[in-house]
Protein backbone atom coordinates (compact mmCIF):
# COMPACT_ATOMS: atom_id res chain seq x y z
CA UNK A 1 0.00 0.00 0.00
CA UNK A 2 2.81 2.50 0.41
CA UNK A 3 3.95 2.60 -3.19
CA UNK A 4 0.62 2.70 -4.44
CA UNK A 5 0.24 5.98 -1.71
CA UNK A 6 3.55 7.36 -2.61
CA UNK A 7 2.46 6.83 -6.38
CA UNK A 8 -0.58 8.95 -5.68
CA UNK A 9 1.36 11.67 -3.63
CA UNK A 10 3.85 12.21 -6.80
CA UNK A 11 1.40 12.42 -9.45
CA UNK A 12 -1.25 14.64 -6.96
CA UNK A 13 2.29 16.51 -6.87
CA UNK A 14 3.18 16.52 -10.72
CA UNK A 15 -0.89 18.01 -11.34
CA UNK A 16 -0.33 20.73 -8.89
CA UNK A 17 3.29 21.73 -10.34
CA UNK A 18 1.19 21.62 -14.16
CA UNK A 19 -1.44 24.44 -11.92
CA UNK A 20 1.27 26.29 -10.75
CA UNK A 21 2.70 26.40 -13.80
CA UNK A 22 -0.70 27.75 -15.66
CA UNK A 23 -0.89 24.44 -17.56
CA UNK A 24 -3.61 22.59 -16.04
CA UNK A 25 -4.40 19.08 -17.82
CA UNK A 26 -7.68 19.22 -19.57
CA UNK A 27 -9.78 16.04 -19.59
CA UNK A 28 -7.94 12.73 -20.23
CA UNK A 29 -4.37 14.78 -21.00
CA UNK A 30 -3.46 13.49 -17.93
CA UNK A 31 -4.56 9.69 -18.57
CA UNK A 32 -1.22 8.55 -19.56
CA UNK A 33 0.41 9.61 -16.33
CA UNK A 34 -2.24 7.43 -14.91
CA UNK A 35 -1.53 4.53 -16.59
CA UNK A 36 2.28 4.84 -16.13
CA UNK A 37 1.45 5.09 -12.42
CA UNK A 38 -0.77 2.28 -12.02
CA UNK A 39 1.57 -0.19 -14.46
CA UNK A 40 4.30 0.90 -11.65
CA UNK A 41 2.22 0.26 -8.55
CA UNK A 42 1.12 -3.02 -10.19
CA UNK A 43 4.37 -4.49 -11.78
CA UNK A 44 6.43 -3.44 -8.38
CA UNK A 45 3.41 -5.46 -6.37
CA UNK A 46 3.63 -8.69 -8.19
CA UNK A 47 7.46 -8.11 -8.10
CA UNK A 48 7.48 -7.79 -4.31
CA UNK A 49 5.25 -11.16 -4.28
CA UNK A 50 7.89 -13.10 -6.13
CA UNK A 51 10.58 -11.44 -4.00
CA UNK A 52 8.84 -13.36 -0.91
CA UNK A 53 7.41 -16.19 -2.62
CA UNK A 54 8.24 -17.63 -5.90
CA UNK A 55 5.46 -19.90 -6.09
CA UNK A 56 2.62 -17.28 -5.50
CA UNK A 57 0.14 -18.49 -7.24
CA UNK A 58 -1.97 -16.31 -10.01
CA UNK A 59 -5.27 -15.04 -8.08
CA UNK A 60 -2.99 -13.67 -5.52
CA UNK A 61 -0.73 -11.94 -8.32
CA UNK A 62 -4.21 -10.73 -10.02
CA UNK A 63 -6.01 -9.79 -6.23
CA UNK A 64 -2.89 -7.86 -4.81
CA UNK A 65 -2.49 -5.74 -8.12
CA UNK A 66 -5.91 -4.57 -8.12
CA UNK A 67 -5.85 -4.31 -4.86
CA UNK A 68 -3.09 -1.54 -4.89
CA UNK A 69 -4.51 0.14 -8.29
CA UNK A 70 -7.94 0.24 -6.42
CA UNK A 71 -5.93 2.21 -3.31
CA UNK A 72 -4.13 4.64 -6.19
CA UNK A 73 -8.19 4.76 -7.82
CA UNK A 74 -9.51 6.04 -4.75
CA UNK A 75 -6.83 8.50 -3.59
CA UNK A 76 -6.82 10.24 -6.73
CA UNK A 77 -10.54 10.28 -6.87
CA UNK A 78 -10.30 12.04 -3.58
CA UNK A 79 -7.79 14.25 -4.71
CA UNK A 80 -9.22 15.46 -7.47
CA UNK A 81 -12.86 15.98 -5.61
CA UNK A 82 -11.35 18.43 -3.46
CA UNK A 83 -9.22 19.71 -6.18
CA UNK A 84 -12.21 20.69 -8.20
CA UNK A 85 -14.09 21.91 -5.35
CA UNK A 86 -11.35 24.08 -3.81
CA UNK A 87 -8.45 24.84 -6.17
CA UNK A 88 -10.60 24.97 -9.54
CA UNK A 89 -13.35 25.85 -8.09
CA UNK A 90 -14.38 27.60 -10.93
CA UNK A 91 -13.09 25.39 -13.82
CA UNK A 92 -16.68 23.63 -14.81
CA UNK A 93 -18.84 27.10 -14.45
CA UNK A 94 -16.39 28.31 -17.45
CA UNK A 95 -16.08 25.13 -19.35
CA UNK A 96 -19.97 24.80 -18.94
CA UNK A 97 -20.20 29.15 -20.21
CA UNK A 98 -18.03 27.66 -23.36
CA UNK A 99 -20.04 24.93 -24.64
CA UNK A 100 -23.21 26.68 -24.12
CA UNK A 101 -21.82 29.46 -26.08
CA UNK A 102 -20.54 27.15 -29.01
CA UNK A 103 -24.26 25.72 -28.86
CA UNK A 104 -25.52 29.09 -28.98
CA UNK A 105 -23.51 29.79 -32.20
CA UNK A 106 -24.69 26.22 -33.65
CA UNK A 107 -28.67 27.68 -33.05
CA UNK A 108 -29.32 25.76 -29.84
CA UNK A 109 -31.75 27.32 -27.26
CA UNK A 110 -29.86 28.46 -23.91
CA UNK A 111 -32.47 27.13 -22.15
CA UNK A 112 -32.11 23.72 -23.10
CA UNK A 113 -28.11 23.38 -23.54
CA UNK A 114 -27.00 25.20 -19.88
CA UNK A 115 -29.01 22.74 -17.36
CA UNK A 116 -27.71 19.93 -19.29
CA UNK A 117 -24.61 20.76 -18.91
CA UNK A 118 -24.72 22.22 -15.45
CA UNK A 119 -26.04 18.92 -13.93
CA UNK A 120 -23.22 16.59 -15.86
CA UNK A 121 -20.06 18.75 -15.44
CA UNK A 122 -19.62 18.92 -11.51
CA UNK A 123 -16.50 17.77 -9.27
CA UNK A 124 -18.85 14.95 -8.34
CA UNK A 125 -19.12 13.20 -11.77
CA UNK A 126 -15.58 14.26 -12.20
CA UNK A 127 -14.68 12.42 -9.76
CA UNK A 128 -16.65 9.25 -10.26
CA UNK A 129 -15.65 9.12 -13.86
CA UNK A 130 -11.88 9.55 -12.69
CA UNK A 131 -12.49 6.78 -10.02
CA UNK A 132 -14.35 4.09 -12.28
CA UNK A 133 -11.89 5.11 -15.14
CA UNK A 134 -8.92 4.53 -12.85
CA UNK A 135 -10.33 1.14 -11.52
CA UNK A 136 -10.75 -0.27 -15.42
CA UNK A 137 -7.19 0.34 -16.05
CA UNK A 138 -6.13 -1.54 -12.76
CA UNK A 139 -7.88 -4.23 -13.14
CA UNK A 140 -6.72 -4.62 -17.52
CA UNK A 141 -2.82 -3.90 -15.37
CA UNK A 142 -3.35 -6.47 -12.95
CA UNK A 143 -4.73 -9.09 -15.03
CA UNK A 144 -1.79 -8.62 -17.97
CA UNK A 145 0.96 -8.21 -15.35
CA UNK A 146 -0.43 -10.78 -13.11
CA UNK A 147 0.37 -12.95 -16.22
CA UNK A 148 3.39 -11.40 -16.95
CA UNK A 149 4.54 -11.93 -13.62
CA UNK A 150 2.93 -15.69 -14.14
CA UNK A 151 4.51 -17.04 -16.65
CA UNK A 152 7.33 -14.90 -17.59
CA UNK A 153 9.06 -13.24 -14.97
CA UNK A 154 8.55 -16.60 -12.34
CA UNK A 155 10.29 -18.17 -14.99
CA UNK A 156 13.28 -15.51 -14.86
CA UNK A 157 13.71 -15.94 -11.08
CA UNK A 158 14.14 -19.35 -11.37
CA UNK A 159 16.92 -19.15 -14.30
CA UNK A 160 18.55 -16.87 -11.85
Amino acid sequence: MVLALLTTLAVIALRMILFVMDRPPEGTDFMLVHFMAIVTVVFFTGQAHLSRDIRTPFPDLLRDGFKHAAVYAVLYSAFILVYYNTVEADHFRLRVDRMVAQGMAEGQPEAVIRPRLTQFFTPFNYGTITFFALLIVGAFNAFVLGLLHHKVMRRLRLKM
